[in-house]
Formats: C-alpha cells, structure tokens, sequence
C-alpha cells in the first residue's frame, strides 16, 4: 500500500472520527502488516490535529491477544479533548464498544531512548498513577471485536479517557492484586484484578516503551499511560449507570446516554 494511501486512510479516520461517523472497515482490515496500520494510525493523529496527551495499550491479557490472533499488545493515542472526569456522560452510539477499568500513570520524566528499563527504575520516571476508564469505540463499521490491523490504524480503538482519584502509594502496592469490580445500573457484571494486565500494570509500561523505541519515539514528561483492561469491557447499555470500584483505591462512576 503506498503512502499516499496509507494518508487517505488515516484522513477518513480522523473525520470518521471528528463526525461521530463510522467507515467501511476493508480496507483497514486489509493492511499487510502492524507496520502499515501504525503507519495509518499516525496519519489519523495528524489529520485530527488534536492534542495527544499520551498513549492507551490494548490486548494486554492473553485472552484478548488469542481473540486477535495475536502474542502481543497493541496501542494507541490519548487526546487531551477526550480526557474526562468521574460523572460524565458518554454519547450512546453505534460506534461505542464499552468502557475498560484500567491504571493510568502519568510520565514526570521524558523516558530514555534504550531497553533496558526494569519495573524497579519506574518510580523514578512516573508522577502518579490513578484509577481510570478507557472508553473503547470503533470507526469502522460493524460489531465487536474489530481485526488486529483495523483496531490498531483506528486509534487503538480508543474513544474517551476517565480518570479518577491517584493511588499515592502505588510504587509500594501489588497493584496485580488490586480487585477491579464494574456494576451497571447496581448490578455488578465484570470483575478482575491487575494481574489480568501482562501479570503486572507495570509490565504493560516496560512494554509500551519498548515498543515505541522500536519505531524510534519514546515517551515524554507529562504523557499518560493507560495500561489496558483488568476485568474486560463492560457492555454499554443505553441510559444506565456504570460504577467501577478499585477496592481500597476509590471509584469511578459514568452515565451512557439514552
């Protein structure tokens, strides 16, 4: 696929996206390798020329990887315009998947350009960490899980960010065993702890930086890092209620428009 397509692509997206519109998803489902869908996914962030205030990971547990056939997770931009607070509203539409519990540290240092970060050399380079919700959409049209490609060219799948209450102790917590409970409308329907994220939360940051070195970017001083889900997505339904409970580290509470 030539670069001026790959640009086309990523124009759609943007607009798709500006629009609140959804476009055909075979082209996107069609691009050859993670490079190429990268490749458009960059172009959609620059044809949307919003402010990127760091990055979501998806695909982080092994079960979500077996569902897109793949041994590896997968990111994506945050953009400053969708970055929420507890209490909001998040517009109903064919394009939401659904939230994401997730942890959300917060970069105080621009990371080092090499590979050998351990999880021991983090506290250094992180200013905090909360709880928060991913809010997961699709601009391509179609239901569920999205191909690998396309999820990854359309903006990792990414629609929205919630952040709740900082965890100050999170450097000396087991955040693996952190216990992440959803409930909508009073019924609790998802469960799961850190543990579901690559073992750790940690882990998915000592990847994310990785993977951005290896594609010669890396991650600066007031990025965000939203690590992926610990307990799934928890369906939208139209006029409910979600509440996510973080035991011990507070909770965070959205409405879904009818």
């Amino acid at each position: 696929m030539s670069a001026e397509h790959q640009a086309l692509l990523g124009q759609h997206l943007a607009t798709a996206r500006r629009n609140q519109q959804q476009v055909a998803p075979e082209p996107y489902d069609l691009l050859a390798t993670v490079s190429d869908a990268y490749r458009v996914q960059q172009h959609a962030i620059a044809a949307r020329n919003e402010v990127q205030t760091g990055y979501k990971i998806g695909a982080t547990n092994a079960a979500v990887q077996k569902m897109f056939n793949t041994d590896s997770p997968f990111y994506g931009p945050l953009f400053d315009c969708d970055h929420l607070r507890s209490g909001t509203t998040v517009p109903n539409s064919p394009a939401l998947v659904g939230g994401e519990a997730e942890f959300a540290f917060r970069c105080g240092a621009d990371f080092p350009a090499d590979h050998d970060l351990k999880a021991e050399d983090l506290p250094a380079l992180i200013s905090g960490c909360c709880i928060a919700v991913e809010i997961v959409g699709r601009r391509l049209q179609g239901s569920g899980l999205q191909s690998l490609h396309g999820a990854i060219a359309d903006f990792g799948a990414n629609a929205g960010f919630i952040t709740g209450d900082s965890i100050a102790d999170w450097a000396t917590r087991d955040l693996s065993t952190i216990r992440v409970t959803a409930s909508v409308n009073g019924t609790e329907t998802n469960n799961g702890t850190g543990a579901a994220v690559l073992g750790n939360p940690l882990n998915a940051i000592l990847w994310l930086h990785n993977s951005l070195s290896d594609r010669g970017q890396h991650l600066k001083a007031g990025d965000w890092i939203s690590t992926g889900t610990c307990l799934g997505v928890i369906a939208p339904v139209a006029g409910s209620q979600v509440d996510v409970d973080f035991s011990g580290c507070g909770s965070i509470t959205y409405q879904i428009s009818a």
